[in-house]
């Protein structure tokens, strides 16, 4: 009988140790079950007090106790809120980085979503520069330097934004990844510049018209 109980003892105890092992194991699986999409993802940005969340081969990191990550930009290369499986590969030092080795030592949170199907609106279209255009010294977000416009210079039309590209063999390869090309630092540094210039053009104008259209009452009176 003595034996008997021991031995349902020790049975209760192994069901109990593999039932808290199914329960770890389970918990340490919970990331898989959360999926973040690209625009979810570039809330965590590391800006505002934000955690540093990147995403690499469809694995979303957290790199918020990095100190190379802190206010979620890294070397003033990569950005921290978007999908970095090729910088990782291609512009990270492979001595360090390899090949996205390194992840492993860090949080996983979640998973990408797929990339959905590209509306046609939002295919990069080509064209030509603008008269006011020629002479501008403009970055190429493929070819990743500075150079001066030209009447031929290939322009890329992408989500109600130009891109200019110093050659004509880099507006396929802007096509194939465009989101991609407009994260580089230098593209979003250039789009922000330009952004304000517009806004600047359009308070000028609207102030001139404002002045114009005030002369014609008084003038009407």
């Amino acid at each position: 009988m003595k034996k008997m109980l021991i031995g349902v003892v020790f049975a209760l105890l192994a069901a109990n140790a593999a039932a808290e092992g199914k329960a770890e194991e389970k918990k340490a699986e919970a990331w898989k079950e959360k999926v973040f999409t690209a625009e979810e993802l570039k809330k965590f940005d590391g800006k505002k007090g934000q955690p540093v969340y990147v995403a690499v081969d469809g694995v979303v990191y957290d790199l918020s106790g990095v100190k190379y990550w802190k206010g979620g930009s890294h070397m003033n290369m990569h950005e921290a809120g978007g999908d970095l499986s090729d910088d990782i590969k291609s512009r990270a030092p492979k001595g360090i980085h390899k090949g996205g080795a390194i992840l492993s030592r860090y949080p996983k949170v979640g998973v990408l979503a797929p990339p959905e199907a590209k509306d046609e609106a939002e295919k990069p279209v080509v064209t030509v520069p603008e008269e006011n255009e020629l002479g501008l010294e403009k970055f190429c977000p493929v070819m990743e330097h500075s150079f001066v416009v030209e009447a031929k210079t290939p322009v890329v039309l992408y989500k109600g934004e130009r891109y200019y590209m110093c050659c004509p063999a880099c507006p396929p390869q802007f096509a194939e990844d465009p989101e991609k090309y407009i994260k580089h630092p230098k593209v979003r540094a250039e789009k922000e510049k330009e952004r304000m210039e517009r806004e600047k053009r359009e308070r000028a104008a609207n102030k001139k018209k404002g002045k114009s259209g005030k002369k014609g009452e008084k003038k009407k009176d």
